[in-house]
């Protein structure tokens, strides 16, 4: 019984300490690692507290993370991530993975640091939350460093619109210069100007990211624009920062030496660009040019030997880009040695797997055939509703062309004398309850459709304002057109002004499509569907226009 009770109190004063580390990470890093630590022989000693040790990880990876500690192990961050799994939208789910995806990018492992990022932005129950914007950040910058620019201008812009970023003018500087680095080797050379200008212009930035953005408007305004007084106003701003033996810079300022013609000056910053520089391709450019450089100053054997020097390069760029596709197959290699040892091993299992194969395949094909059956099943009686509502349209107009016997009224002749004509008002157009039943049917058909999880998957691009491919648009038109077929034609026959592209956009706007989706498909800016919208509505009768439109 004292050992219950003494557990019981044991295990109220470890809950009380984890939230107390948890209320004052945001404040206090140091002091929740402090608190975190008294704690770690408790947690290890009795690890079937399964909900204890993963807060317990989960707090000490951030805790680590905010103490600018590199994380150079993922085995407390996997400990949460088992613990809080992926099936439910928690903060602390969504934690679990963000941390184990700044574990992994500070290990190097940026492939899984990605997909520990995207699997956490679908786990944040809130995406106002802060750490849901970082989470945005971090993508976009293993998207850069990866070359994955549209990517990485999607995560950044949608950073850039956070409550996190805005509130913060220092978020905002180093938001705007990452976005200005990729709008640079985007080639969006104004988009980049204006970026690093806000960069040069928000006086809470740091030093670093205001020459580093000196430093891109220089090459910005050299390489691309060719402006060199731009260039080297921008250079002289620089200054010393990054020192003067800085490999990047002195490569910059050879280039403009030999376009201005000061061959000898450009010669010795090259040579200085490759003694003071690690990064290859640094290197190698500074060996092109000493190529060229060393031919006007009629130097051919120093010619013949950068040229050397340049082609070895170059093939030590093909080497390193080729490790990856090396490694790949030599990985599989290894599979496939393995894979044989196994089978050989288990030769004596495969009778049994074997037989275990059949049953698994008799289920499959039964269960393709039952779902098989079932879509016909749907099919007949979706298309058994469409006669059933075109035979009720059938039925309506010929009631509707029956002429109407009345009586003869001996009176009617004085009667049309003595009171004065009415005019007729015409009806409305007949039949829109009819169409509004087939519209519910297309509706559930197009939920069912391949269309709808392909707009889905691209939602992505659909806010980015991007089109449809133009094979993917014209497939998708020809599915409206047959699914639509029946309400284009009585939408022809009672307006007969009205185009194809005037009834494919009322078929989007009558499946329920915003105006983002519609542009998307229909290959269009977001101005020109209002035009059309304007136009359709001289087109169509009122009766008409309200029922797609849903306004008169």
């Amino acid at each position: 019984m004292l050992l219950a009770v003494t557990s019981c109190q044991r295990d109220t004063a470890v809950r009380s300490a984890l939230a107390r580390a948890e209320a004052v990470m945001e404040e206090n890093p140091q002091e929740a690692r402090l608190i975190l630590d008294s704690l770690s022989h408790e947690i290890v000693n009795h690890p079937n507290r399964q909900s204890d040790l993963a807060l317990w990880a989960l707090l000490r990876t951030q805790a680590d993370y905010k103490c600018d500690i590199p994380l150079r192990s993922d085995s407390l961050a996997r400990i949460a991530t088992c613990y809080y799994g992926t099936k439910r939208k928690t903060q602390r789910a969504a934690l679990a993975q963000h941390y184990l995806g700044c574990a992994y990018s500070d290990m190097g492992r940026d492939m899984d640091a990605i997909d520990a990022f995207l699997r956490a932005s679908t786990l944040f129950p809130d995406t106002t939350n802060k750490y849901f914007a970082n989470n945005l950040f971090e993508l976009g910058i293993l998207y850069t460093n990866h070359h994955m620019l549209d990517s990485a201008w999607v995560a950044f812009s949608r950073y850039r619109q956070t409550a996190v970023c805005n509130s913060d003018s220092v978020n905002i500087g180093y938001t705007d210069y990452h976005m200005g680095y990729v709008a640079l080797r985007q080639g969006a050379d104004d988009v980049a100007d204006s970026l690093f200008r806000c960069v040069e212009q928000n006086t809470t930035c740091s030093n670093y990211i205001h020459y580093s953005s000196y430093f891109h408007l220089a090459k910005l305004y050299y390489y691309h624009k060719h402006d060199i007084e731009v260039a080297i106003t921008y250079l002289d701003k620089l200054g010393n920062y990054f020192g003067q033996e800085n490999g990047a810079v002195l490569s910059l300022k050879a280039d403009i030496l030999t376009e201005q013609q000061q061959p000898t000056l450009a010669y010795e910053l090259s040579i200085k660009a490759i003694n003071n520089s690690t990064d290859i391709y640094t290197q190698c450019s500074s060996y092109q040019r000493l190529v060229s450089i060393t031919f006007l100053l009629n130097m051919p054997d120093s010619t013949r030997f950068y040229f050397n020097q340049y082609k070895a390069l170059q093939d030590t760029i093909y080497v390193l880009s080729k490790q990856k596709e090396i490694a790949e197959v030599k990985d599989k290699h290894i599979v496939e040695i393995h894979d044989q040892q196994m089978r050989a091993r288990n030769l004596r299992m495969q009778f049994g797997v074997g037989i275990f194969t059949i049953v698994l395949l008799s289920v499959f094909i039964i269960t393709l055939l039952l779902i098989d059956r079932k879509r016909k099943n749907e099919k007949l009686q979706f298309e058994q509703k469409l006669r059933d509502i075109k035979q009720r349209h059938i039925d309506q107009n010929i009631k509707e062309e029956e002429p109407e016997t009345e009586e003869e009224n001996p009176n009617d002749s004085e009667s049309e004398i003595d009171e004065p004509d009415t005019p007729i008002t015409p009806s409305p157009s007949p039949h829109l309850s009819i169409q509004q039943e087939r519209v519910t049917l297309y509706r559930t058909q197009f939920a069912d459709s391949r269309w709808n999880r392909y707009l889905e998957e691209r939602k992505v691009d659909v806010l980015s304002k991007k089109y449809m491919p133009k094979e993917d648009a014209c497939s998708f038109r020809d599915y409206l057109q047959d699914l639509f077929a029946d309400v284009f034609l009585d939408m022809v026959n009672e307006n007969a002004n009205v185009t194809r592209p005037d009834l494919e956009y009322c078929a989007m706007k009558l499946l329920g499509f915003s105006t983002a989706y519609i542009a998307y498909c229909a290959q269009v800016s977001f101005h020109s569907l209002h035009n059309r919208r304007y136009h359709i509505k001289d087109k169509l009768t009122p009766d008409w226009y309200t029922f797609i439109f849903g306004t008169p």
